[in-house]
């Protein structure tokens, strides 16, 4: 699997995204938290920006989404899609706070563009 490259920026907005995903269903699965130290370690995702992440508003983090290139955005759902699939528990506040992430970003729509397929 290719690693989409991302600048620091977007990354602290990433790590924003998957935390507050994490948080959604209000059990922290260590699971969840694995897939999440992956996700850095692919990302070289250091200190500094995780720390920035941690305290970035999550309507910033998806305003900064909504600005990346649609490869970064298809490629930032599925990392979404990682942490939602590691405890097996597809919790429906997981997935309404994936579709408002998807809908305000215009991932929706890329999805819809290439039939679903993502």
């Amino acid at each position: 699997m290719a690693v989409i490259e991302y600048n620091e920026t977007q990354k602290a907005a990433i790590v924003s995204l998957l935390i507050e995903m994490i948080n959604a269903d209000s059990v922290v699965d260590p699971s969840e938290c694995a897939v999440f130290n992956t996700i850095c370690v692919e990302h070289r995702i250091g200190e500094d920006t995780y720390n920035i992440g941690r305290s970035l508003n999550s309507m910033v983090a998806i305003n900064i989404m909504k600005n990346m290139s649609d490869v970064q955005k298809l490629a930032t759902a599925q990392l979404l899609i990682r942490v939602i699939d590691a405890d097996a528990n597809d919790d429906d506040n997981e997935i309404r706070l994936f579709n408002i992430i998807c809908r305000a970003t215009g991932v929706d729509v890329l999805i819809e563009a290439r039939g679903g397929e993502e």
